[in-house]
Order: structure tokens, then sequence, then C-alpha cells
């Protein structure tokens, strides 16, 4: 992409922001490891401020982030405190910065937001749509994504730029909510009102919830392909998921799992051959267990140490026996909310893949 640079007072420090590829070893929002998912590049360039703050200038908070032009804060950045994980699609914060974000959009970085954010390095759940209204002016949010901002240069990634791992005590970690209307630089520092588009919010919590059963339900119905141990779930199956994922991704009401059925899963142990042998048999026995947990209405809870972005967050599903993993994401509050949660597969004998297509449909 181009260069981008801020309008007004903000354009005389030379910020650009140059997008790259991916960097191996990341860490996403969920709480996945992908390091193993995701091939190497470069990490980008970043291009420095032209004023760069000195030592004395440089902010000694930890969690908080400043641009500086000789020596005055343009704009404060600090942690962003989120309430998605708790269910909430609206809320009231305090505008921090806007910052140019590519391809004609604007990133506006609020202290606080109800806003879901996607993960580039993981990019299973999709940012969260909406609007945001300052004063009597409504925009839309067209997309939610994670920014990092390194106090020492000034250097601001969004998106697919982020490199930065969470725990990095260089960077702050911030929710960007972009828009595609050029905001004023007199937001900065005012009140916002944040809505989540309620009824997208809801079909991909169920994707989301639906995709974290299905993996549990096929761990379970596969138990048996297994011919060494191996690493187990939660709830005590050998874990498939784990071995042979690949990647996953929801939309509204629906995810796709990929996973790779070669040489190394066969060394582990797993017989995938028998599987696709008998698929269809594993595939009933996986639904059965998901209508069963979706009629017995189990609660779903998401807690975490704090309500600051990078604090570890794990999901759990009071289903028999308890299902728990980290994640970062938005779910149900319980799977009364779902009408029904069913899997298909689809064999790619080229590639060696097989992907679980969930079908997660909210009430």
């Amino acid at each position: 992409m181009g260069e981008h640079r801020p309008r007004g007072r903000s354009e005389e420090l030379g910020d650009q922001l140059t997008w790259g590829a991916l960097r191996p070893g990341l860490v996403g929002a969920d709480g996945h490891d992908v390091a193993a998912r995701h091939e190497g590049g470069q990490e980008s360039p970043r291009v420095r401020p032209s004023v760069a703050p000195t030592r004395a200038e440089r902010p000694t908070v930890e969690g908080t982030a400043h641009t500086l032009l000789d020596g005055e804060a343009l704009y404060e950045i600090t942690e962003t405190r989120i309430s998605y994980h708790r269910g909430d699609t609206a809320g009231q914060a305090r505008i921090e910065a806007v910052l140019p974000a590519g391809a004609g959009r604007w990133a506006v970085v609020t202290d606080a937001t109800p806003f879901h954010p996607v993960d580039a390095a993981w990019p299973d759940q999709p940012g969260d749509h909406g609007d945001l209204t300052v004063g009597d002016q409504v925009t839309p949010v067209v997309d939610t994504q994670i920014l990092t901002f390194r106090p020492a240069d000034g250097a601001v990634s969004i998106g697919p730029e982020v490199t930065a791992r969470r725990g990095d005590t260089e960077h702050v970690f911030a929710v960007a909510h972009l828009i595609v209307k050029q905001p004023e630089e007199s937001w900065i520092g005012r009140t916002v009102e944040l809505t989540v588009d309620d009824h997208r919010r809801r079909w991909l919590s169920a994707a989301h919830t639906g995709c974290h059963l299905v993996a549990y339900a096929f761990n379970e119905a596969t138990d048996e392909l297994w011919s060494k141990d191996a690493p187990r779930d939660s709830r005590g199956s050998r874990n498939f998921d784990a071995a042979a994922l690949i990647d996953s991704r929801h939309d509204l009401g629906s995810s796709v799992d990929r996973y790779r059925l070669g040489k190394s899963l066969r060394r582990k142990g797993f017989d995938h051959a028998r599987m696709l042998a008998d698929l269809d048999s594993y595939l009933a026995r996986a639904n059965d267990l998901l209508a069963s947990w979706v009629a017995a209405d189990a609660p779903v809870h998401l807690t975490g140490s704090s309500d600051t972005f990078t604090a570890q967050r794990v999901w759990r599903c009071e289903i028999s026996p308890v299902a728990t993993m980290p994640c970062g994401g938005t779910h149900v509050s319980s799977l009364g909310q779902l009408r029904s949660i069913q899997i298909r597969a689809d064999y790619r004998e080229s590639e060696k893949e097989m992907h679980l297509v969930a079908a997660s449909l909210p009430r």
C-alpha cells in the first residue's frame, strides 16, 4: 500500500505506514500459537517521525505512548480496555488518536471499546462493524483491527502490519476503529459513543462458539483412530484439532477449519485413511454430540484477569466434561441461544486437506 500521512499538525511528523508480510512466531489475539501456521516474511520497515522523542521525553508510565513534536504531546495512546468479552455492543469512550490507516481509511483509537478487532496473525473472527458518534455526527465503522504503538520512536502498525507479541513491553496495544471519512483533529480528547452492529456480532459469536464445539465433538468422535497416546483436549479426548489444524475462518453463522492429513499426522499415530473411508460415520457421531450439547443449553463463559486488551482470556462451556480453551473472541452466553450446529466435510485429495464446514445458527 502507499504512503499515508495524518493531516494538520501531525503531518509535520512525516509518519508513514508501510505494510508488510506477517512474520512467523506470532500469537493471535485468541491465544492460538500460530508459529507453525504462517510462512515467514521479513519484518516490514518502520519510518520514524522526523522528531523522535528523547530518552527524557519518553513516557515512564507502562502501557502509555505519546507522539511528540518539539516536546509537546500530539496525542496519547493507552492500552485499550475492552468489553466485548462480556457481550457488550455499546459503550462510551474518549478518543485518544486519529491516524491514517491506508487505502483511504482512518483509524480512530479510543481508551475503551466494545468493538472486537480482527487479529491479522490468526484472523479467525472478523472485526466488528458499527457506528461511532461524536456530538451529532454519526460515522460508520467499516472494520476493527489491532494497532500497536512504539513509544521509543513513534512507530505505528495497524492490522497486517502488526508483528509485536502480546507482552512486548516496547509496544502499546490498542483497538483501531476504521472509518472511510477523514475525522476532524478536534475529535481527539472528545467523548464518543460506540455502537456495534448487533446483528452481525450475534452471527459471528454463534460461529465462534460453534467452531470451538466442533473441534471438541470431532476430537471425541475420532478418538478411537489414534494408535499412540497424544496430547489431549480439556475434555480428555486426543486432540485431532490441535494436531492437524492449518487455519480457521468464521463468517456469519458459519466456520471453516482446514486440516492437513499428511505423513506428519500419520507418524503421530492418527489413522486418517480409516477416517476418510468411513467419514460419514464420524461426522454423524460429531453431529449427534453437537445436537445434544445445544439441547442441554449449557452456559458459556469468557473470563480474564482484567479488561485490558492483552489480558489472557479463557472460553469455558459447561458441557460434560467441561470444555475450556484460551480465546479472545466473542461468544454466545449459552448454547440455548443456538438453533443448531451441524458439520459437513470436504476432502481435497490433491492438497491432502480436509475442510470441516460448520453451520452454527443463532436463534
